[in-house]
Formats: structure tokens, sequence, C-alpha cells
């Protein structure tokens, strides 16, 4: 007969395994839950989608971080900015706690949105303060091939232009984060590949015309003319989507252009702005009252969000 040996637990080690029982009980959010957040994200609901998440949360259908990145999002979409700034800091500080599939997806995801909000905000030091020690993690867990991933190297090194500290680090940091789109277009062959590398691109040639760096925006816009060209050959591609970034590449290269003194070229690339069906959009109108007012301030004036 097989001798049964039964094991006594201490109160202390009895404790200590409800703990990490309780821990793996509640590493991932449920399909139920996921569904319902997804389904009030697509309804562009986001009243709804910040009583839901909150809902999920207390409900266990929702991790902590998870919750706290859709709260965020709503409430960035509401116009809510300091609440938006809060839960995201939340959703990072609950992800880095573990090492999961989803709390390492919301870990990057929430750091990326968080970096974006606060470089619009003009936050440059407390952007590179949250985001350095994420990427750095990221790079640890060797989790660094993400677009997301690639949008904080991107504000890093937009941070570190603006505040003027290492202009150096961050022009190597924009090259990395344009060597990896071209890496991920090369393995993926997506649309979502292209997009995500044509919005980097508009954010570092937008930071770098803001900061005043004209002959970097110049080698940006360069390449990101060339990404366009690239993708527009794609089939089945969403004409004004092209349109609308060609739109955003001639003023931000017409800027450039003007301002290293290569007048007739930036006046001939702002014709092409202008060409375009973008030019007659708000965005693109508020864009050109900018460029023109700028070609006596120096100054670019026009925030933007790239999705």
């Amino acid at each position: 007969m097989r001798k049964i040996t039964f094991w006594l637990l201490t109160p202390a080690l009895a404790l200590m395994l409800m703990a990490v029982w309780g821990c793996g009980a509640n590493t991932a959010s449920t399909d139920e839950g996921n569904q319902l957040i997804t389904a009030a994200y697509k309804q562009k609901d986001y009243q709804r989608l910040l009583t839901l998440a909150d809902s999920l949360e207390h409900s266990g259908d929702l991790i902590t971080s998870t919750a706290n990145y859709w709260k965020g999002y709503a409430s960035d979409r509401l116009k809510q900015k300091d609440a938006a700034v809060g839960y995201w800091q939340a959703a990072i500080d609950a992800a880095a706690k573990s090492d999961s599939e989803e709390n390492l997806d919301i870990y990057v995801k929430a750091a990326s949105r968080l970096a974006n909000l606060l470089c619009l905000s003009g936050d440059y030091e407390g952007t590179l303060s949250m985001a350095q020690p994420v990427t750095e993690r990221l790079e640890q867990l060797k989790c660094d091939s993400t677009s997301d991933y690639i949008n904080l190297l991107i504000y890093i090194g937009l941070s570190q232009v603006s505040t003027g500290v290492s202009e150096e680090d961050a022009q190597v940091g924009f090259l990395r984060a344009c060597r990896k789109h071209r890496e991920n277009i090369d393995n993926r062959k997506t649309d979502d590949a292209y997009k995500d590398a044509i919005a980097g691109l508009v954010n570092i040639a937008y930071y770098c015309v803001q900061a005043g760096k004209y002959e970097p925006a110049l080698y940006y816009t360069s390449n990101f003319g060339d990404l366009l060209i690239e993708y527009e050959q794609r089939t089945g591609v969403d004409q004004n989507y092209v349109d609308r970034q060609v739109g955003r590449y001639t003023i931000y290269k017409a800027w450039a252009l003007d301002h290293t003194g290569r007048k007739q070229e930036a006046a001939e690339t702002y014709k092409a702005f202008l060409a375009t069906h973008f030019s007659t959009t708000p965005e693109g109108q508020k864009l050109a009252a900018n460029y023109q007012e700028g070609l006596n301030s120096g100054e670019l004036k026009e925030e933007q969000q790239i999705e």
C-alpha cells in the first residue's frame, strides 16, 4: 500500500499560497468583459466605455491595468485630460507588477498614450521620467518590436529635442524608431504596419519643425515622402487617407525648406500642399494659417494627435 503523506500548512504558508492563488485568478480579463469593452469602443460611446470599464473592474471581468487603460482612453476622448493622465499612470503602475501577456500589452499601450498626451501638453520632462523606465523594462523583456514601443522611442526623442537636453540621443532614438518601423513593414506587410510608420514619421517631422531642427526635419520628411509613395502603390488603399498624409508631408517639408533658405523650393512645395483636398479641411486650413504666420514668427503652433 502506498504511503499517503499529509502536509500541515502553517498559517503563514497558508496565507502565502492564498496570495499566489489569488494573483493567478486575476492575471487576465474575461472574454465577456473584453467583448463589452470592444463594443463600446467601436460605437465611440465614451461615457459608457468609462462606466463599463469601472463596473467590469469591480466584477473581476477586467483586470486593474486593462480597466484603467480604457478609463484613460474614454477620459481622453471626453476631453478630461487630467483624469486620462491619472488613469493611464495607474494602468502602467498596475501592469508593471506582472509579466503576463495582457499586462505587458497594456503596459506599453498606456505608456504610449500617456507619452503622447504629455508631449501635447508640453510636459517633456514628465514624458521622459515616465517613458524611459518603461522602454528599459520592455527591452529587458525582449518586447521591443511593437508599434507602441516604437512610438515611445519617438516621444522620448521629441522630449529630448524639446528640452534641448540630448540632441544626439534624440536623433539616435528617431533613427532606431524608423529602422524598427521598416522592419515591421518588411515582416508584416500590412496596412497597419505602414500606417504606424507613417504616423511615427509625421510626429518626428512635426516636432523637429516645432523645435527648429530644420535639417533633421528635411531628412525625416524625405523618408516620409518615400514611404507614402511606397504605400500608395498598394492595392485598395484609402485615397482620402493618402491625401491627408500628403498634405501633412508637403506642409512640413515647405516649412523646413523655407527655414533653411530654400525659398523657391518651399513655395513650390506649399503649392503642392494647396493642391490637396486636405488643405481645404479645418485641420489643413489651420496648418496653412500657422504656416503663413510662422514665416514671420518661426513658430509652428499646430498641435496634433495622429492615429
